[in-house]
């Protein structure tokens, strides 16, 4: 039987509990790293649910399926809960990887980019036991290896970002002294994907309707500069006398794990 991939989790863990060398505080790291990785695997990935909902489902559709399936699971509604414990090590690929790298770790509110560069490093460790215990060919690995590190540099930008952002906010967004206390005549609100950027300002485009660019959003320079076109933000904007602005923010996601933006149909809400 082949290995499984909790297998190589396990025996990897293990093998780095029986090392004298690691500190409790590194294994544990490398413990919330698995947790992490199994849980985007198992509730997030498409692994469990590909015969669930049809091909050419609309993302709307996927997105409730989604949604339904998570609750089932919360609630113990589902006869068999997924499970690692038998699924192969090969049925996984370089894009699980990348994914969880550039966006299940980057929606986790406490993450920082020492926080992904330690996910990268975990997984890079992983892989080079699963290399040196023949468990899959050596050139697949290194390939995922090599995804990995091709997405390490966007996926820290993002999460550098989003904490600048975050900062940018509490402090008072640097909205004008004229506009403070005034009410917002408009609201937008969800995944909007950077459009243009300049040195003082950018451009967002909803994905629901990604030719209606939203803006200018005045940032500080090293806010601006930590952004790309295609990249994606969970964000709120408010608008008052033309001006737009960032009444909340969540995640950025590097654009290389997010589909085109015309491609996408999300729903989103108005406030």
């Amino acid at each position: 039987m082949s290995m499984t991939l909790q297998e190589s989790f396990d025996s990897f863990l293990l093998h780095l509990q029986n090392d004298d060398d690691i500190t409790p505080e590194t294994l544990a790291q490398h413990e919330r790293i698995f947790q992490l990785f199994s849980e985007y695997l198992i509730y997030y990935s498409d692994l469990f649910r590909s015969e669930e909902i049809e091909e050419n489902a609309n993302p709307q559709a996927w997105e409730a399926s989604l949604e339904s399936f998570i609750d089932q699971l919360m609630q113990g509604d589902q006869d068999h809960t997924p499970s690692l414990e038998g699924l192969a090590f090969a049925r996984i690929d370089g894009e699980y990887l990348r994914d969880f790298i550039a966006w299940h770790v980057l929606r986790d509110p406490a993450v920082d980019s020492l926080m992904v560069q330690q996910a990268a490093e975990t997984l890079h460790a992983w892989l080079d036991y699963a290399k040196d215990h023949a468990w899959l060919d050596k050139e697949i690995l290194q390939h995922w290896q090599d995804m990995i590190q091709d997405t390490l540099p966007d996926a820290k930008r993002a999460a550098m970002a989003a904490h600048l952002l975050l900062y940018h906010i509490r402090l008072g967004g640097g909205i004008s002294p004229r506009l403070r206390g005034k009410r917002f005549e408009t609201f937008k609100e969800g995944h909007a994907r950077i459009a243009q950027v300049t040195e003082h300002e950018l451009w967002l485009a909803f994905d629901n309707a990604p030719k209606a660019m939203i803006g200018p959003v005045t940032l500080p320079k090293t806010i601006l500069q930590q952004l790309r076109v295609g990249d994606v933000i969970d964000i709120e904007l408010g608008k008052r006398e033309g001006v737009w602005s960032i009444v909340d923010i969540g995640p950025v996601y590097p654009a290389i794990v997010y589909v085109a933006a015309e491609e996408m149909a999300l729903p989103d809400k108005i406030l």
